[in-house]
């Protein structure tokens, strides 16, 4: 069965299957960019 089979898809939806939520991709981009200013803070000065 492919992924683009009907039948893969029948009672899933975006966010329960395989797919994180934006509320955590929100967050890793948060902590990203706050690790990449400490980074640039110590590196750099």
């Amino acid at each position: 069965m492919s992924a683009n089979d009907f039948t893969h898809r029948v009672g899933h939806d975006v966010d329960s299957v395989d797919q994180v939520s934006s509320v955590v991709l929100l967050g890793l981009a948060v902590a990203g960019g706050i690790a990449a200013v400490l980074l640039d803070l110590l590196l750099i000065g």
